[in-house]
């Protein structure tokens, strides 16, 4: 860091060549959108590198790149609710409307598609979670499971729907997933 705050630039070279491969698969396993996962780390390695005088004073380089892009992946899922709630409440067209139903109703279809692919217990594990907001311990008093279960089976579910979803924006998938 302090080379890099020296205008080092094979210090910022080393530091981009170190750490952005790991922060995009770190991120890609939360986060599985890569168009925006690499415009979110190319603003972190941007901003490193224009407020590199002042980054002088970090001591644990990696944990402060971590931290940034978990920022950045919470601002854009952030904005991307926002977005969504925007335009929720924007008077729309026929063509508009007609579009955005067709858009849910092919993620509804695709959320059809990856429930098929859970296992009975898993699906009603995911589907008492995200469409009755219960808690893991309230799962498992329900199904007459442990929370450990409810975790694996929420782990296995979570696994499908990252995958299922990947074309998609996460929040979007989300909204889609909760609003059923």
């Amino acid at each position: 860091m302090v080379l890099l705050a020296n205008n080092d630039n094979k210090a910022f070279e080393t530091l981009y060549q170190r750490y952005a491969a790991d922060l995009y698969h770190h991120a890609y396993n939360k986060f599985p959108v890569p168009h925006l996962l690499e415009d979110m780390l190319q603003d972190i390695f941007i901003a490193l590198y224009k407020n590199r005088q002042t980054l002088g004073e970090i001591k644990n380089i990696k944990a402060y790149l971590y931290g940034a892009l978990r920022n950045r992946r919470f601002n854009e899922i952030r904005n991307s609710l926002l977005h969504q709630q925007h335009h929720q409440h924007l008077p729309t067209d026929k063509i508009t409307e007609t579009a955005n139903t067709y858009d849910v109703k092919l993620l509804e279809q695709q959320l059809e598609r990856a429930l098929d692919k859970l296992t009975e217990r898993s699906r009603q594990v995911f589907l008492l979670s995200r469409r009755e907001h219960l808690s893991h311990k309230e799962i498992a008093q329900r199904l007459g499971i442990s929370v450990k279960a409810v975790e694996k089976h929420m782990g296995k579910s979570l696994q499908v729907m990252r995958s299922e979803f990947k074309d998609y924006g996460l929040a979007l998938a989300l909204i889609v997933v909760m609003s059923r």
